[in-house]
């Protein structure tokens, strides 16, 4: 795949979201936040695993007005799965505590040896789920297979480097987690030629269009792009270049081939020649007084940058659908840069719906009978 990008000479976007999830995935790294989310997890294994404890703690759920919802546990090659588990954990914490105070629960947890969570354990939670819910978020918004993701990636980008800078007041773990996600992210898009392209795609998306910063050399590459595009498109023949075609019966009574022979004329033609002629001159006089391509360019440049922004809940891709007779050429151009960026987000959600699908407790499928249930879960 890699060849043949570089012999079309097209420009390779990795995916966003899988990006998103590596730099996720950087927490398991760190030792102290390997240990604090190992004592969540034997929490949510223990109460799956015993059907006594998950009565106790339906119970305690109906007891407190909780949501019936079951607890999460984590698959580290699972996208944002670490996220999920420790925010559910901290919505069921409750229960959970007074699963633990449960007598009966009590006898199973001094016979499993399991390590009761801490308010510490707690508060470094609800900091977790905080910090990393604009990651999961952000993941969300860019494995849409349906709406045009490219101009999303800089302000996204941007956001997080916001929410995820080092700030004094912020504690030792959620530094630690600040520094190791966005040292990963910070590492991605280094390429210019890639960020040039998603500059100019984040100015062509209405949603995002006031983003940048410093856009006047974006600007420009816009006009430049915009005019390619136009010129690209013309088909016309400069004069000098267009040749009469002569009948092959008449080729022999041509001596010089450099010389085209002049088309002929109908009677009504030579009977108009004067009119014709005068025509002509008004048509070149009007031509030369219009605007020209870069100055059509221009004004809707101009116009264009002095609109404000629309929502993100719009479709961009609408919005200039809409526009196209305010903005034929940038409603022309926008079509390059408003693509949907290539995303392994579908095949991952193929490849969960196969884990839960296949489990140790279903592990005598058959192939096909799995290949039939994934399809199921997938289309209907």
């Amino acid at each position: 795949m890699d060849v043949a990008v570089r012999q079309l000479q097209t420009k390779k976007l990795g995916c966003f979201a899988h990006s998103l999830n590596l730099g996720a995935q950087k927490v398991y790294n760190v030792q102290a936040i390997s240990k604090w989310s190992a004592r969540i997890r034997d929490v949510i294994v223990w109460i799956k695993r015993s059907s006594m404890i998950k009565t106790i703690f339906k119970e305690k759920q109906r007891l407190l007005g909780l949501p019936d919802h079951s607890v999460v546990l984590d698959v580290k090659t699972r996208w944002n799965s670490l996220y999920l588990m420790v925010e559910r954990f901290v919505e069921q914490y409750p229960a959970i505590q007074a699963a633990f105070l449960d007598p009966r629960a009590k006898k199973l947890m001094k016979r499993d040896r399991l390590e009761e969570i801490t308010d510490e354990d707690f508060r470094r939670a609800e900091d977790f789920v905080s910090l990393m819910r604009m990651l999961y978020t952000s993941t969300l918004c860019v494995s849409s297979d349906k709406s045009s993701t490219c101009g999303q990636i800089i302000p996204i980008l941007q956001k997080l480097k916001t929410h995820l800078t080092v700030k004094e007041e912020d504690s030792t773990f959620v530094a630690t987690v600040k520094e190791k996600v966005w040292g990963d992210l910070s590492k991605r898009y280094q390429d210019h030629d890639i960020m040039a392209f998603l500059e100019e795609a984040t100015l062509m998306d209405p949603r995002f269009k006031g983003k940048l910063s410093s856009s006047d050399e974006v600007w420009e590459r816009l006009k430049a792009a915009a005019l390619r595009e136009m010129l690209g498109e013309e088909d016309a023949v400069p004069v000098e270049a267009q040749e009469v075609e002569v009948d092959e019966d008449e080729e022999e009574e041509v001596e010089n081939p450099h010389v085209v022979k002049k088309p002929r004329v109908s009677a009504l033609e030579e009977l108009f020649a004067e009119e014709d002629k005068e025509l002509r001159r008004s048509l070149i006089q009007q031509e030369t007084t219009a605007p020209t391509i870069l100055e059509n360019i221009r004004n809707e440049l101009s116009v264009y940058r002095g609109l404000l922004p629309i929502p993100t809940s719009e479709d961009p891709v609408h919005w200039w659908w809409r526009k196209k007779e305010t903005f034929p050429v940038l409603s022309q151009l926008s079509t390059t840069y408003l693509c949907v960026q290539a995303s392994s987000t579908p095949s991952e959600r193929v490849f969960s719906t196969a884990g839960n699908t296949l489990s140790k407790e279903r592990s005598r499928l058959l192939p096909e009978k799995v290949n039939m249930l994934i399809f199921l879960n997938k289309n209907c």
